[in-house]
């Protein structure tokens, strides 16, 4: 039986994708956190936090630019 193989870069894209898919995941909880710990909150969340989610949506619209979301 002959296994399937993908090219390197298409191996790497996915795992950037799902790399970038638990960032998504991870900032998700901070938010939620920070919400249940004070749902009246007002404050703005830390520019590290807000940074990352930048990152992480940029990555997100180029992945799936390229048809690597899975």
């Amino acid at each position: 039986m002959i296994e399937p193989h993908l090219k390197p870069s298409y191996e790497r894209a996915m795992h950037d994708s799902w790399k970038n898919d638990d960032e998504a995941h991870d900032l998700l909880a901070l938010i939620v956190a920070e919400f249940n710990s004070d749902p009246m909150s007002v404050q703005c969340f830390d520019l590290r936090i807000v940074e990352r989610a930048k990152v992480c949506v940029a990555k997100r619209v180029a992945h799936k630019k390229k048809g690597v979301i899975f």
